[in-house]
């Protein structure tokens, strides 16, 4: 009986969470102001425990990253490289799941066999991330991508879970909000 009203309490302070995050999601998309996707994106990384998180949206053939954060921890080096990496990419790069979300239009995971599933980007950032897994999720309009959400983590997780679920919801906020293809 204990464990079932924790449950309940968690799960209704997750789904505040989750409308928070998704009614600032919304107004950082359509602000396009730095600073408060970077403020949103934190928001993200704290609420999930997350060890990475990042934003890209579609210009042309390519993604270009909107934000990127990592845990304090993570070293100087592996942001910066992962930045310069992930800064604009072709979308033929579909090594990296970003890119693959991006042009499958569907949810793309790596885990440790990456490199097996011809992720072979994404595998040696999780190593370097000290992640288990990773999550891309496109945003889509008009059957296109405009967009792909992404996060990193030492647990491993599954559709049921509340950061998939977190995720999730916040996508699924972007789709009605105004997007131009720069």
């Amino acid at each position: 009986m204990l464990f079932s009203r924790i449950e309940v309490l968690l799960r209704l302070v997750m789904s505040q969470v989750d409308a928070a995050l998704v009614r600032d999601f919304r107004e950082a998309w359509s602000s396009e102001l730095a600073d408060r996707v970077d403020a949103v994106m934190s928001a993200l990384l704290s609420a999930t425990g997350a060890r990475a998180v990042g934003w890209w949206r579609r210009v042309g053939e390519e993604l270009e990253q909107i934000s990127f954060q990592a845990i304090a921890d993570m070293p100087e080096e592996v942001r910066i490289g992962f930045m310069s990496a992930t800064g604009r990419v072709a979308m033929s790069r579909v090594e990296l799941g970003c890119v693959r979300a991006a042009s499958e239009l569907q949810p793309v995971v790596a885990r440790e066999d990456a490199v097996q599933r011809g992720l072979t980007g994404s595998a040696s950032w999780l190593t370097r991330f000290g992640a288990s897994q990773s999550l891309a999720l496109p945003i889509i309009r008009d059957d296109h991508a405009v967009g792909v959400l992404a996060i990193a983590t030492a647990e491993v997780f599954d559709e049921n879970s509340p950061i998939w679920r977190t995720m999730t919801a916040i996508v699924a906020g972007l789709v009605s909000v105004p997007y131009h293809d720069r």
